[in-house]
């Protein structure tokens, strides 16, 4: 890289400017021909577009038809009487039935032009038509259906021509007695423009033996070919250039085929085209110097810019790229990445301790973890295998999985009341089934206050407690929670309060937690805490007080009542720990 020769920025405009220019022409005649190309494959591509169209909806039509008379002759009786011989008026009354769902279909598919039933057993024939049919048309209709060769044209959809005209034909039923639905190609999908304008289009369908089936006229004596491999070609139909494109049908082994009229530049003289080319050239000249100037010399700038302000957002690591050719460019790109070096480097130190000191402070604030629970919960589940109660170990590993998710959320978040709640009844499940004393849990909680925001485990920290310190083995344990709102100083609070019948919290227990001293006790250190974290989230408005009274252990908290999530305060507070 050393050894690669470097320019100015202005004796690189001038030598880009006398390379460019000069297979500037050839390219520009190879892009224009080409775009000509490709102009003439977005038509075709555009007008099978359309052709596909036509030929979904036509397939759609015939397959819909085939399963109606399929499901028809399956399930319904009076297509199966046909195939016996009967009475008259029986026959009769059966083909006016079929008749007239007959004539629903041919309501709801407009290309049906005739439908069918016959029955050679009763020598009966009797059809539905088009209503513009000719008498003529209709009787030799009836003679062909009457006439059809059952083991031959009763395999698949077939073309056929009847008169004038040229039909899809498809039966369907038993040698006895069949139905025959008739779809009329010039009642199917068809595309004209019209004459009177300039660019003429049809849609023409063509049998396996290349015949027009409608639109005959417009081809005159043209013979008209389809390759399978190219969709799409010119021809000159009746003095007109016209582009074809076909696609097969999927029935009958008829060809769909839209012809547009089309022209290109290939009819223009030379001057013309070489006018057009020279304007097209110089017209392209200004956007491609334009181009390069803003690739080579303003896009790298651009990204300095960029970069540049990235830096200013106290990002450690915006760095300047450039490999091009520019002299100037390069030397400020190497200045820039030296001195953001430095500044990284400069700083890194300072940040290393800054996250250190917000590591050692959030994980001060999470709730403490307590080992020996987790361990009694796992002994108290091999008992329970032990002994083969299934569903009993199933049920409680799923509230001791509920439990180890709750305590491990974040404790800087607000949850509703009565998901605490929920929690508290899960911790006291599990707990029940690991002493012998019985534990009876009672609730005073209105339905007012069920989703007020409280912060989490504030209720089962309490709740703990009552386990650990009111546990007696002469009475069962009894816990009361209880909550209300109370009004003071034109505020609302939300006063919630935790009691048992147990032993009562001990001396020492109640000492500390009121002098606020530290100490190994984890319930001390739970109840600190909360009271921590109602400090951040209330500052002076929420209190926490524990008693001993004459039936046990009494826990009063009072916090200001919310009914929504302080969703902004909780992330301010958050950052606010963070940048401690």
């Amino acid at each position: 890289m050393h050894n690669r020769r470097l320019y100015s920025v202005k004796t690189f405009f001038l030598i880009s400017g006398v390379i460019l220019l000069l297979p500037f022409a050839a390219l520009s005649i190879y892009f224009a021909l080409h775009t000509i190309q490709s102009s003439k494959e977005m038509v075709a591509s555009a007008n099978r577009n359309a052709l596909y169209l036509y030929q979904q909806e036509l397939s759609s039509s015939l397959e819909q038809l085939e399963l109606l008379i399929a499901q028809s002759w399956a399930q319904d009786w009076d297509y199966k009487k046909l195939q016996f011989q009967q009475e008259a008026i029986d026959a009769h009354e059966s083909t006016r039935k079929i008749l007239e769902s007959y004539k629903t279909i041919q309501s709801v598919y407009s290309c049906v032009g005739s439908m069918a039933i016959y029955s050679r057993e009763n020598d009966l024939c009797r059809c539905v038509y088009y209503n513009n049919y000719s008498h003529d048309l209709r009787e030799d209709i009836k003679k062909y259906v009457e006439n059809i060769d059952f083991s031959k044209d009763s395999r698949a959809w077939y073309t056929q021509k009847i008169r004038d005209k040229w039909f899809l034909v498809r039966i369907l039923g038993t040698a006895n007695a069949y139905s025959a639905c008739l779809v009329d190609i010039d009642l199917g999908p068809a595309f004209t423009y019209g004459e009177q304008l300039p660019a003429p289009a049809y849609l023409i369908y063509f049998n396996q033996q290349m015949e027009p089936m409608n639109e005959a006229e417009r081809l005159g004596d043209t013979r008209l070919t389809f390759d399978d491999k190219n969709y799409y070609y010119a021809e000159r139909i009746s003095g007109n250039n016209y582009m074809v494109v076909h696609i097969p049908l999927g029935y009958a082994k008829v060809t769909m085929a839209y012809i547009a009229q089309y022209s290109g530049f290939r009819h223009m003289t030379f001057f013309q085209m070489f006018a057009v080319l020279l304007t097209f050239l110089m017209l392209l000249l200004i956007p491609f110097v334009y181009y390069i100037v803003i690739r080579i010399f303003f896009q790298p700038l651009s990204n300095f810019i960029y970069t540049m302000r990235e830096s200013q957002q106290d990002n450690l690591h915006p760095r300047l790229s450039y490999d091009g050719l520019l002299v100037e460019l390069g030397e400020f790109s190497c200045t820039f990445n030296r001195m953001m070096d430095e500044i990284e480097q400069l700083k890194i130190d300072s940040y290393e301790r800054e996250m250190a000191k917000q590591k050692a402070e959030f994980q001060y604030l999470q709730q403490q973890l307590k080992p020996h629970f987790y361990l009694n919960c796992l002994k108290m589940l091999y008992g329970i295998i032990q002994l083969k109660h299934t569903d009993k170990a199933q049920q409680m590993i799923l509230g001791i999985s509920e439990y180890i998710r709750y305590t491990f959320r974040n404790n800087s978040i607000l949850v509703p009341l009565e998901q605490e709640v929920r929690q508290v009844e899960n911790y006291v499940h599990i707990q029940q089934e690991s002493i012998a004393t019985k534990v009876l849990l009672s609730m005073d909680i209105p339905s007012e206050v069920r989703q007020a925001h409280v912060p989490i485990m504030c209720i089962q920290t309490f709740v703990e407690n009552s386990f650990k310190y009111g546990v007696c083995s002469n009475r069962n344990l009894e816990i009361r929670i209880s909550a209300n709102i109370i009004n003071a100083d034109q505020e609302s609070y939300l006063d919630i309060s935790i009691q048992d019948n147990g032993c009562g919290f001990p001396d020492e227990m109640l000492e500390n937690y009121g002098r606020n001293r530290s100490c190994d006790d984890g319930t001390a250190t739970g109840i600190r805490n909360l009271r921590q974290r109602l400090e951040i989230f209330y500052q002076s408005k929420a209190g926490i007080t524990c008693m001993n009274n004459y039936q046990g252990a009494l826990c009063e908290l009072i916090i200001p009542l919310h009914k929504e999530p302080l969703t902004e305060q909780i992330r301010e507070v958050a950052n606010e720990c963070i940048d401690h």
